[in-house]
């Protein structure tokens, strides 16, 4: 059944036998000819190929809408959808937030952390860490970025950069008194975990989940956006436990290797705010020189989150955690069982955990 391959194919023509009362002596007319298999031809790789090309995968706008009050963001936080919040108000900075004005407001002196991808790519990796870390000036900082340098800045804590979350109105107050979330959106002000700012260059944020609802506001440059909802995990090539892929999602696309997703796109713009509900999986990249945003962590759920330092507000649920060391657990207890035995009961298990949770 498609273990092994026949090399070549071999036909009888029979077409010109003579009649059955004749002896088998005479049938000297039996024809056998060969032909090279074409299934030997193919290369996997050109099969492979050929099967992705075959079903286009099938991309959701995601749609566009304006709030009349925060009654009507709470409706977007029910429903659980990413969208595109337009007609906002995000104080000055969608203005005045040029590169000589940030440099002016921040210090040019200033020193701040940023990534700086390797030379052959524009896609960092979190996995194979195929960037470094290092310390620029802000305005030697800006003046790349804006020539689409492949660095990218995500603000950290200023005074306690590995226990505190980042915040701008104390990380950069100079910037934060320029934006800041309108009326409508006050249960995300209310709720607030961290605000980062993230400038960039000409490269892509790899494809990663965050377990806090986020609202990422575009202020300077466009950005495009990819999101997968997150019932598509197992098609992502998430290693188990991992927040962070390695897939490079829009070359995948390009070749239509994600048809059993169900990628969601946007492009954003100055003034734009894309609500990311958790878990929502993303991926960005963008489609200017420069990218200027600032992103809104807020806690959505009433409990269930983790305690204890949470930097970037993507620490896994308290549950999932808790389970992950059931897990570690109940397996450990199979050390010594056949590895086909072991097998078996784990696959009952993972079923028995799915049909409780239906």
């Amino acid at each position: 059944m498609g273990t092994f391959w026949e090399t070549g194919v071999y036909t009888i023509d029979i077409s010109k036998l003579l009649p059955p009362s004749h002896n088998a002596s005479t049938h000297s007319n039996i024809k056998i000819s060969h032909l090279d298999s074409p299934k030997v031809t193919h290369s996997n790789d050109d099969l492979t190929e050929r099967a992705h090309t075959t079903t286009k995968t099938a991309l959701t706008t995601i749609p566009r809408i304006r709030l009349g009050s925060d009654t009507n963001f709470e409706e977007v936080l029910r429903n659980r959808k990413p969208v595109i919040i337009e007609g906002l108000s995000l104080g000055h900075s969608v203005d005045t937030w040029t590169p000589e004005h940030m440099v002016q407001r921040l210090g040019a002196e200033k020193q701040v952390v940023v990534h700086e991808c390797q030379m052959d790519t524009e896609k960092m990796d979190f996995n194979s860490k195929n960037f470094r870390y290092v310390t620029e000036t802000v305005e030697t900082f800006m003046a790349k970025a804006s020539r689409g340098k492949r660095l990218y800045l995500r603000s950290l804590s200023e005074h306690k950069p590995s226990e505190s979350p980042a915040n701008i109105t104390v990380d950069f107050p100079s910037l934060a008194s320029e934006c800041y979330l309108p009326e409508e959106l006050r249960h995300v002000t209310e709720n607030l975990f961290s605000s980062v700012l993230r400038i960039s260059g000409q490269v892509n944020m790899w494809l990663h989940y965050d377990v806090m609802a986020n609202v990422y506001a575009q202020i300077r440059g466009s950005k495009r956006m990819v999101l997968f909802p997150p019932t598509d995990v197992n098609h992502l090539a998430f290693a188990p436990g991992a927040s962070s892929s390695s897939l490079d999602v829009f070359s995948a696309l390009e070749k239509h290797q994600l048809t059993a997703a169900h990628p969601h796109d946007a492009v954003l713009g100055p003034g734009d705010i894309l609500f990311l509900p958790p878990m929502w999986f993303h991926t960005a990249t963008p489609t200017t020189d420069m990218s200027v945003a600032v992103n809104y962590f807020f806690r959505d759920l009433e409990s269930g989150y983790s305690s204890g330092r949470d930097v970037y507000g993507n620490r896994d649920l308290a549950a999932y955690e808790k389970g992950r060391q059931d897990v570690a657990r109940i397996t450990k207890s199979f050390d010594r069982v056949p590895s086909e035995i072991r097998q078996f009961y784990l696959a009952r298990l993972a079923d028995e955990l799915l049909h409780e949770h239906k």
